[in-house]
């Protein structure tokens, strides 16, 4: 008989194989479900910064599927004007959008990682103020995109909310 500690090696090594052939027969897909989202609204200025955490989910496995590679997302994020909705009498345009990937280390990476991107809009400054909401349509452009953590920071107060795809807009 084998000790009680080889047995418990071998029950683990048993679970481990089971869980792994996602990944080691390719299947595997990167697919990013959730995210955070940081929001500062100063006068004419709006900047943000997205973190979309990458998970590992079995293709072959049933549900709602995100089927765009990394790099498709990055470019998708790179569209700031179709992700984020200002009010029209704000008069924001994109300053700036930036967007990609990054390995466990932080690094920039063109394979598979987490994803990081930042914005830049410059609205009206005679009109800045009337900055009162904010759409995010991050869901519309990232399929399997369930939640998004968000922090907003602006001169009325900070607000935070955790979006859905189903509840995109925030009252400022």
């Amino acid at each position: 008989m084998f000790p009680k500690s080889s047995l418990a090696l071998t029950a683990l090594a048993a679970t481990l194989c089971s869980t792994l052939p996602a990944l080691a027969d390719g299947t595997a897909a990167a697919q990013y479900k959730s995210g955070t989202l940081t929001v500062d609204v100063s006068g004419p200025d709006v900047s943000m910064q997205l973190r979309l955490p990458m998970t590992r989910a079995d293709a072959s496995s049933g549900g709602a599927k995100q089927t765009l590679e990394p790099a498709e997302v990055v470019a998708r994020l790179k569209q700031a004007d179709k992700l984020f909705v200002f009010p029209e009498k704000a008069k924001c345009q994109v300053e700036n959008a930036n967007a990609f990937v990054v390995d466990t280390q932080g690094r920039p990476t063109t394979g598979d990682g987490n994803i990081q991107a930042m914005y830049r809009f410059r609205c009206d400054g005679a009109t800045a103020a009337r900055i009162d909401k904010i759409g995010f349509r991050l869901a519309d452009q990232i399929p399997g995109l369930d939640k998004l953590k968000l922090q907003v920071a602006t001169d009325k107060g900070d607000v935070a909310k955790e979006l859905s795809p189903a509840s995109g807009d925030v009252t400022l």
